[in-house]
């Protein structure tokens, strides 16, 4: 415990040993030329509000959070300004035709600029998506009227009077200025559930110094004064602290601030999956019940248990219990594949006879095939063991044959079981209309249907590849349009557990 707070110091009183030598190392060099502290000073910022920019342009399709994005195009415009202001800077000699009026109109107009961004980020925190573009485009405006108001037109109003200091328009500025900043602290704090506990802080702390260096820009009388100094000061340490809540912490530790929003969205999406499971569980029941009354009592009354019934309503009776049967299939395997998506479908993993599996399934779809006109074979070695999930394996296989039924009305449908090294393939073939070459693609889609005509619930091939997926394996496909197709399935002969 005390080496970590020993080693917590260290790291604290390093950086803060290094921040403190370099603002030393400014103020001497204001000593020696105010012009030198001064660019170097407004330089500081204008690297970290293009810092903040790259940093968010870059990550604009990656993240969701609408505080960042504009800041970071706002911070762009902020770091032009104080760009052109650096420029006009009483001594550096680039606008000589101006006096020492024009680099204070130029910080009072980055200051505004600044203030009413970080209080507009606070409201614009919760909308779904902003558009880049509209703010990109109202923020060339708004520089372009800025820029031609003070150069070209000149109507910007007095800020800064030589001999006689600063004008009341500056002062007052400077206090609405701060209030506007004070506004925006409220309203960060009030979302403070939005921000990582420390981005909060740095982010609270750096308006608070840029409040303490406006507050020091009413007093200076001469550009070179004290207070002048001092307000710079503030400003670099503010920047400094901004550029600790996004830059740093943006490329560093990125799910403290770029997807502070995620982590919300996955708490919802979590809570969501929980509704979901609730929901499917009580479907599970509430649906299939009633369907398995209306397709066991569809079948006594066509049996003729109950009476007589003429053929129109024999018809009407088949086609209820047929619907039913679709319906409670289509439950089924929605069931299972938001099981299977939901991490929750259970495996029983047991040897058992792949054959004996096999011929099962053949009995049960002979007479259907009979009734077609079909013939089902089988052609399997005598035994052949398989460890795997004996259900989920007989599921795809009734779904392969099922499908092959659907698709064929003339010759045969075969069953081929062939051992591998390590691998055993299970084919169906059938000689149906086959599929065209740009379908085969489509096949494996959620509820993708090839053929409209002929009723399924488009999830069955879905389906049977998230099961042979879970199972270890896989599906394949080949067909011949109008002359049939095959479906593989490739299962391993002993299953291991695999991440799907």
């Amino acid at each position: 415990m005390k080496e970590f707070y020993s080693a917590s110091k260290k790291s604290i009183f390093i950086p803060l040993l290094t921040g403190c030598l370099l603002l030393l190392g400014l103020y001497l060099t204001s000593l020696y030329s105010y012009l030198l502290f001064h660019s170097l000073a407004e330089i500081f910022s204008i690297v970290i509000a293009f810092s903040i920019f790259i940093v968010a342009w870059n990550c604009r399709n990656l993240i969701d959070n609408n505080y960042f994005l504009f800041l970071g195009i706002a911070y762009l415009f902020i770091g032009l300004i104080d760009l052109i202001h650096t420029l006009a800077y009483a001594g550096m000699g680039v606008f000589p035709e101006f006096d020492a009026n024009l680099p204070t109109q130029l910080w009072i107009a980055a200051r505004y600029l600044e203030s009413i961004s970080l209080l507009v980020a606070c409201f614009i925190l919760d909308k779904r998506k902003v558009k880049i573009d509209f703010i990109l485009i109202g923020y060339t405006t708004f520089l372009s009227l800025l820029l031609l108001s003070i150069f070209y037109w000149k109507i910007f109003p007095l800020c800064f009077v030589e001999g006689t200091g600063l004008t009341p328009f500056k002062k007052i500025s400077e206090y609405i200025i701060s209030l506007i900043l004070a506004a925006s602290i409220f309203f960060l704090l009030r979302k403070k559930e939005k921000f990582d506990h420390k981005v909060l802080q740095w982010l609270v702390i750096s308006i608070l110094l840029t409040i303490a260096s406006e507050l020091a820009f009413t007093f200076y009388i001469s550009v070179y004064g004290l207070s002048n100094l001092i307000g710079h000061i503030c400003k670099i340490i503010s920047f400094y602290f901004i550029y600790r809540a996004i830059v740093v912490t943006g490329l560093t530790k990125p799910n403290e601030l770029l997807y502070r929003n995620l982590q919300e969205s996955e708490k919802k999406f979590r809570e969501l999956d929980q509704l979901k499971s609730m929901f499917i569980a009580s479907m599970s029941h509430e649906l299939r019940t009633p369907l398995n009354s209306i397709i066991g009592f569809t079948g006594i009354i066509l049996q003729g248990m109950s009476g007589e019934i003429n053929p129109e309503q024999k018809k009407q009776l088949t086609l209820v219990k047929k619907s039913a049967h679709h319906l409670l299939e289509l439950i089924n395997d929605v069931i299972d594949i938001s099981k299977i998506e939901a991490d929750k479908i259970e495996l029983t993993i047991r040897e058992f006879d792949l054959v004996s599996l096999a011929e099962e399934v053949q009995q049960s779809f002979r007479v259907t095939a009979e009734k077609k006109g079909l013939h089902l074979l089988l052609q399997a070695p005598p035994t052949l063991l398989l460890k795997s999930d004996e259900r989920r394996t007989k599921q795809i296989l009734v779904n392969f044959i099922s499908n092959a039924l659907k698709f064929t009305d003339r010759g045969e449908i075969e069953i081929k079981i062939v051992k591998k090294e390590e691998t055993v393939e299970v084919s169906v073939r059938d000689s149906g209309i086959g599929i065209k070459k740009e379908d085969i693609s489509k096949l494996f889609n959620a509820f993708s249907q090839i053929n409209l005509l002929i009723e399924g619930t488009g999830l069955g091939l879905y389906l049977s590849q998230k099961l042979a997926n879970l199972l270890g394996g896989g599906i394949t496909a080949e067909s011949e349009y109008t002359k049939g197709s095959i479906f593989t399935l490739t299962l391993p002969l002993n299953y291991k557990e695999v991440e799907v």
